[in-house]
């Protein structure tokens, strides 16, 4: 029913962007917008020093062991892949980095293309969404990289390519 006015709506006002473009916009921005002062952050904080991944990798072991002790093992393989995971961007912190921000200032565009009105926002959002879930691939190896981690991203990224395709007909 909600559905159907929705749908009343965008036929008596075809100039008016769809309130689900509106929304995922909104989520969009400030999502992009979190990561990239988070990002910033973290790149004037610099690489980790040798002492600090010592001291990580010791926490780590620390936890680790009991869960070895109680048959945990998928989260003990887990933690492994995390820590080496950590090791690898560690080693290439500032490329890294940079590259996470152009992908996040490129998420940032392609939302307010699509604010816009703009088809090509919806393609870059694409290009975006895969750049997100791949980036970490061309600095660390595909075994460190937990499954689920990308699992995840998959899905949210497919649920949100999903409904700004929905408000396709209104981008031109």
């Amino acid at each position: 029913m909600e559905l159907q006015n929705e749908l009343k709506e965008e036929i008596q006002n075809p100039n008016k962007r769809p309130q689900i473009l509106t929304v995922l916009t909104i989520l969009t921005f400030i999502y992009t917008g979190i990561s990239f002062v988070s990002s910033l952050f973290s790149l004037l904080k610099g690489p980790m020093t040798e002492d600090q991944m010592i001291e990580q990798k010791v926490q780590m072991l620390k936890s680790i062991k009991p869960m070895k002790e109680q048959g945990m093992d998928y989260v003990v393989q887990l933690l492994e892949q995390v820590d080496n995971m950590t090791a690898s961007i560690n080693a290439n912190f500032y490329t890294v980095s940079l590259i996470a921000l152009l992908v996040i200032v490129l998420g940032f565009f392609a939302a307010l293309l699509v604010w816009k009105g703009r088809k090509l926002g919806f393609h870059l959002y694409i290009i975006y969404s895969l750049l997100s879930i791949i980036q970490l691939y061309f600095f660390v190896d595909a075994q460190y990289i937990p499954s689920i981690v990308v699992i995840i991203n998959m899905i949210i990224s497919g649920v949100f390519v999903l409904l700004y395709s929905k408000g396709l007909k209104w981008l031109n």
